[in-house]
C-alpha cells in the first residue's frame, strides 16, 4: 500500500502567481487592487476570503459549491468532524455553521490555513473550528496512533490530483485506497465518509467507488453509498466532445 511519498494534504501553489488578472472591459492584463483589503465572496450565506493572485484554482474551488452546501446536512448537530485537505476551510466552516461542535481542518499549506482561520472568524465559528498544518497521511496515522479510531462522525477527504493521467493510475490508486482506509478506521460505526477525487483519470473510469470498496475491505468494515456519485455544480456543464472536462467525483458513504 503506497502512502505518503507525495504530499496529499493541500493544494495551494505557493511562491508564484497561479492566476493572471485581466480587465473585464478591455481584456488587457492588469493587477489586483493594492488597497490591502482582501477579496471576499459570499456563497450560500457564507463569506470567504479569496486570494486570486496566489491561491490555487483562482483562490477558491467553485466546483464544490453544491457539495459545500450539502455538508451542512451531513454534519448538522454532529460532534466530531474532520476536513482533510481543507484548503481555505470551506467544508469545515459549513460543518461548523450546521452545528458540529468540534471541527478540525487539516492542510499542509500555512497560507491557506491562515485564510481558513480568518474565514472561520468571519463567519462566527472560530470557537468550534481548529486548523492543523500537517500532511494528510501522516496526520491520519497520528490520530490512529493517539487512540482516535472510531470517534469521528463525519470525515471529508479532498486530496489533490493524485493521478494526473491514466498512466499514473497504478501508482495513485493505492494512495487513494490508503487515505480512505485510514478515514474509515477513524469513523464511528454509522459515521459518514465524504470522499473526493479531482483526477480526471479516476472520474472518467468511475474508479472512486471501487477505491472505497477496496478500502472498506482492507479496513474490515462496510461502506453503504448514500446516493449516486456527485460531481461539479450545475454551472459547470459537461461537453460531450470534451470528456476531459469530467474530472470531479464526490461520493458519500455510511461506514460500518
Amino acid at each position: 500500500e503506497e502512502d505518503d511519498d507525495d504530499d496529499a494534504s493541500s493544494s495551494a501553489e505557493e511562491g508564484e502567481y497561479a492566476t493572471k488578472i485581466f480587465d473585464a472591459k478591455t481584456g488587457a492584463l492588469t493587477s489586483l487592487p493594492s488597497d490591502g483589503e482582501p477579496l471576499v465572496v459570499v456563497e450560500n450565506g457564507v463569506s470567504y476570503e479569496v486570494d486570486l493572485a496566489l491561491g490555487h484554482k483562482t483562490g477558491f474551488y467553485v466546483d464544490q459549491r453544491e457539495n459545500r452546501l450539502s455538508m451542512r446536512g451531513w454534519a448538522a448537530g454532529k460532534n466530531k468532524v474532520l476536513d482533510v485537505c481543507t484548503y481555505t476551510g470551506g467544508f469545515a466552516i459549513n460543518a461548523a455553521m450546521a452545528g458540529a461542535s468540534s471541527v478540525v481542518g487539516v492542510d499542509s499549506s500555512q497560507p491557506a490555513l491562515d485564510i481558513a482561520k480568518r474565514n472561520a472568524a468571519r463567519n462566527g465559528v472560530a470557537s468550534n473550528c481548529t486548523f492543523v498544518k500537517a500532511e494528510a497521511f501522516k496526520h491520519l496515522d497520528w490520530l490512529l496512533e493517539e487512540g482516535h479510531a472510531g470517534t469521528y462522525d463525519v470525515i471529508f477527504l479532498a486530496p489533490p490530483k493524485l493521478a494526473p493521467n491514466a498512466k499514473s493510475l497504478s501508482r495513485a490508486l493505492p494512495k487513494y485506497v490508503g487515505l480512505n482506509k485510514r478515514a474509515m478506521r477513524l469513523l464511528r460505526p454509522g459515521g459518514l465518509l465524504v470522499t473526493c477525487s479531482c483526477s480526471g483519470a479516476v472520474t472518467q473510469n468511475n474508479l472512486l467507488p471501487d477505491v472505497v470498496l477496496a478500502a472498506a475491505q482492507s479496513a474490515g468494515t462496510s461502506a453503504t453509498a448514500l446516493g449516486a456519485p456527485r460531481g461539479a455544480g450545475a454551472d459547470q456543464p459537461l461537453d460531450p466532445f470534451y470528456p476531459e472536462g469530467n474530472y470531479l467525483t464526490v461520493c458519500v458513504y455510511r461506514i460500518g
